[in-house]
């Protein structure tokens, strides 16, 4: 289950792209997930993702460009599924992510 908080320009592109990355993977519909989109340039971050209890909290820089919006989604939403089968190796969780953002975004880009 997907919530969203927060303002961004691309806000409407969120639950797209989480309907795309829950047709390939599945246990991501179980979870509860919010997208907090907030002003990141403190954190020199594009996004980050925290567990929180039950749930996944996905926080957002709120003044990406629509590429790096969708790109940065599907990086914390590969760290969702990370966190639910238990990976916690940092490296292999970010040499992952950043795989798969590129690959994933290629798909979504064509459906």
């Amino acid at each position: 289950m997907l919530f969203t908080s927060g303002k961004s320009p691309h806000s409407s592109l969120t639950f797209r792209v989480y309907d795309f990355f829950c047709t390939l993977y599945s246990e991501v519909h179980n979870t509860l997930i919010e997208v907090y989109h907030t002003d990141l340039t403190d954190d020199n971050a594009f996004g980050f993702t925290e567990v929180n209890g039950d749930e996944q909290l996905i926080s957002l820089h709120d003044n990406l460009n629509e590429t790096d919006y969708v790109i940065t989604l599907l990086h914390e939403l590969v760290h969702v599924v990370q966190n639910l089968r238990g990976e916690l190796d940092d490296g292999q969780r970010e040499s992952e992510a950043y795989t798969l953002e590129s690959i994933l975004y290629s798909k979504f880009i064509t459906t």
